[in-house]
């Protein structure tokens, strides 16, 4: 199921992806809050443990990131367009039933979590930092696979290769035979030929010797 998505990402690109990377405001729990208002992105065609990654790298790079199983944190954030103040950041990876992977995540602004309502501006600046790492991960994830699929295929193109390369050789080596059956029939024939001709000088030097003989005991 995940291989014919992934082909049809493939071919529909950009407008398959806008359409699939949603995010979503919701309440979701974390380790240090209980429903709390986070906002939620299901990533299609990748796998959690790659998703866990890339957020774990999209962490490091925000502040000091913590991981505990597949909750990521980073403390003391600060961002220039968030404002002068720093913030906690949490995310919790999860694989949906759709086979999707559902990253929930939760901006602790201090004393009210990131949400659309109270913070409009930072919500949106937030959002587009997430739908971006979501379209970045697939991107990079069907990457991956087109190296892959790649590397496959010139594997399988090299063995063709060679096979094709194997049968002009066995081909060749058939001529080089049937060549050589062919010189050797014709040095077979001469041979006969030859054989039959010093078969003959042999009789005759046969006569020869017997008729020195007759003279030599004619002279006793």
């Amino acid at each position: 199921m995940k291989s014919l998505c992934i082909i049809l990402f493939l071919f529909m690109g950009p407008v398959l992806m806008a359409q699939s990377i949603k995010v979503k405001e919701q309440n979701a729990d974390f380790s240090v809050a209980q429903n709390v208002n986070a906002l939620v992105v299901e990533i299609p065609y990748v796998s959690q443990d790659f998703i866990d990654s890339k957020v774990k790298k999209l962490f490091k790079g925000l502040g000091k990131h913590k991981q505990s199983k597949k909750e990521h944190s980073a403390l003391m954030v600060e961002l220039k367009d968030m404002g002068k103040m720093p913030f906690n950041a949490y995310a919790i990876t999860q694989v949906t039933n759709k086979e999707e992977v559902s990253v929930s995540f939760g901006f602790d602004l201090g004393g009210a979590y990131l949400n659309s309502k109270e913070h409009p501006d930072q919500f949106k600046i937030i959002q587009k930092i997430i739908e971006e790492f979501a379209s970045a991960s697939v991107k990079t994830w069907v990457e991956q696979i087109f190296d892959k699929e790649s590397k496959t295929l010139s594997s399988l193109e090299k063995d063709q290769k060679d096979l094709v390369k194997r049968k002009e050789n066995l081909e060749k080596e058939i001529k080089d035979f049937e060549k050589k059956i062919a010189d050797n029939k014709e040095d077979i024939k001469k041979n006969l030929d030859d054989q039959s001709i010093k078969k003959t000088e042999i009789d005759t030097q046969k006569k020869n010797v017997e008729n020195v003989e007759k003279r030599l005991k004619e002279l006793r």
